[in-house]
């Protein structure tokens, strides 16, 4: 026991890098700590009050009933595909484990401590989804103690079962990635299976109209219909869909009526049960530990070197060349980077079948005219740069950053090629995607103009940016590349600063076309002077 609490206190210091921000003594590098740790508020800010308007949105159409069961579902579903990616890193990291082999500690107190660091991690993540929305569905139908009471035991017990359930999916992914040959490829392949099913998973529910017998239909109010009548509507057909849903899945009632606090005792014995799954994932886990972690890390099989016919290429292409040799050989950093140029092809596709502007004509008489065509092209561009490779670039190379800095290269020629590189591996994304639209697309000619431009610029911008972030806030001390490439001072700011890509979006679906066109092209101006102050700030960089 008095492993476990020191090896779990040992844990939990330094969860998300706390303890780094209370014992930097570099002024600067604590500045950076800080300003990262306000960052990381406004975030978590700017989610809970995405939640809370959706949440309240609910309530506005007559479902906020339905509140804690919807999100508390999405809260422990997100927990467990989140966890699914981190559970190899988290539970079995392979960088202290000849350490702690080496040491008189039994392997039970090992893994039960970093089980409880995960759960921590995923309570408080679980806490920013279940907190806002919760309390809005407490406000608005003034709620009595016994459902905070059920807040309360949902923030805890939610995340128990993901947890345990991750540990052991985590061992399987893990399991398949490691005997297979190409594992950086396999991993990818399993990260874009998932991706592209949570795409796919809600048009299946839409076109199985979540039991219903018919396809749902869209246009149920007149031209003349009033915002009244348009929120009894809408709140009709969200309560139809609700009432189908639990129908179709009765455990999603039971659910609700566990967090509803109509059934206490059975949420009561959900938690039990989640804890008696969670202590049995501990003890067989814990008892084999060492053997599990040994055999999700093989050593790797070097194939004979051999001497073949020697060729000279440009400096920028070796460096370009280097690259792409340290991109692809890491599973974490390719399933995490390919994920946004997947979402936008898998957009292209898919409006062959979702017509924007015929969704938005199927919807009655809206209070204003909107052009999806204006759309499109911001919404394609932040797709595609939802993390890019550049954001990570720099701090991948870690503790062989000072090799590139010994060698006769100027450091913009290492600049110039991350930028490149990154480039180079968004262009097939890009072009398939343009390619597709051509049919799946109608549009004028100016129109597929802009899905052409806008794209693109957004592309440069984004990953000029990501650079640029990361040669502000260079992270080279790390234990596992997930502190890089999603924990990371500049992959968050990279990804929160893209956001600036939609900015013009708004008055160009709104505006008529001729401002629209207006709009979009000072937009991709702007965006283009923005990249090139950037890519001259890079190229002055000093490491």
């Amino acid at each position: 026991m008095k492993q476990f609490i020191t090896l779990t206190k040992l844990e939990l210091l330094n969860l998300f890098g706390l303890n780094v921000l209370r014992h930097v003594k570099d002024p600067a590098e604590k500045k950076k700590k800080t300003f990262m740790a306000i960052v990381l508020l406004i975030v978590v800010l700017i989610l809970g009050g995405y939640l809370t308007a959706s949440a309240y949105s609910m309530a506005i159409f007559g479902v906020g009933d339905k509140i804690p069961e919807i999100y508390s579902l999405l809260a422990s579903i997100f927990l467990l595909i989140f966890g699914l990616f981190k559970a190899k890193s988290s539970l079995y990291r392979d960088k202290d484990l000849a350490l702690l082999s080496s040491l008189p500690i039994k392997s039970f107190p090992i893994a039960a401590a970093r089980l409880v660091h995960v759960y921590v991690e995923n309570l408080l993540i679980g806490a920013i989804i279940i907190l806002p929305t919760f309390l809005v569905s407490a406000i608005y139908y003034k709620a009595g103690a016994a459902f905070y009471l059920n807040m309360l035991l949902a923030i805890f017990l939610l995340p128990i079962l993901p947890t345990a359930l991750m540990a052991w999916f985590g061992i399987a992914v893990a399991a398949l990635v490691a005997r297979n040959r190409h594992k950086v490829l396999t991993e990818t392949i399993f990260v874009l299976i998932i991706v592209v099913a949570s795409l796919l998973l809600p048009m299946v529910f839409s076109s199985m109209n979540v039991g219903g017998s018919g396809p749902m239909k869209v246009e149920f109010f007149s031209k003349d219909a009033s915002s009244d009548e348009v929120t009894r509507a809408l709140s009709l057909e969200a309560q139809r869909t609700f009432d189908k849903m639990e129908t179709s899945f009765p455990f999603l009632k039971t659910w609700g009526a566990c967090l509803l606090g109509e059934n206490i005792l059975g949420f009561l014995l959900y938690g039990a049960g989640s804890a008696v799954l969670f202590l049995l994932t501990a003890l067989l886990i814990g008892k084999n530990f060492f053997a599990i972690s040994a055999k999700l890390f093989p050593p790797s099989m070097h194939h004979e070197f051999q001497m073949k016919a020697m060729h000279s290429e440009t400096l920028l292409m070796a460096l370009v060349r280097k690259e792409a040799k340290r991109y692809f050989s890491s599973g974490i950093y390719v399933t995490n980077t390919i994920v946004g140029p997947v979402f936008a092809l898998v957009m292209t596709i898919a409006l062959a079948f979702f017509d924007p502007k015929t969704l938005l004509a199927t919807a009655g008489n809206l209070p204003i005219d909107v052009n999806a065509n204006a759309a499109l092209p911001f919404i394609l561009g932040l797709l595609f740069c939802i993390m890019t490779p550049a954001a990570s670039s720099l701090s991948i190379e870690g503790k062989n950053w000072w090799i590139l800095q010994t060698l006769p290269v100027a450091t913009k020629d290492i600049m110039q090629a991350k930028l490149l590189f990154s480039l180079m591996f968004m262009a097939p994304f890009y072009f398939m995607s343009e390619l597709i639209l051509l049919f799946t697309v109608s549009a004028t000619l100016i129109e597929r103009l802009w899905l052409l431009i806008v794209p693109a610029v957004a592309i440069l911008f984004a990953v000029t940016f990501g650079l640029f972030c990361n040669v502000k806030f260079p992270k080279f001390q790390w234990e596992s590349e997930v502190e890089v490439v999603k924990q990371s001072a500049a992959t968050g700011l990279s990804m929160l600063g893209i956001l600036v890509i939609l900015l013009p979006m708004f008055p160009a679906m709104l505006l008529p076309t001729s401002y629209a066109n207006i709009i979009t092209l000072c937009a991709i101006a702007l965006f283009l002077a923005l990249t090139g102050l950037l890519y001259r700030s890079i190229l002055r960089a000093r490491l």
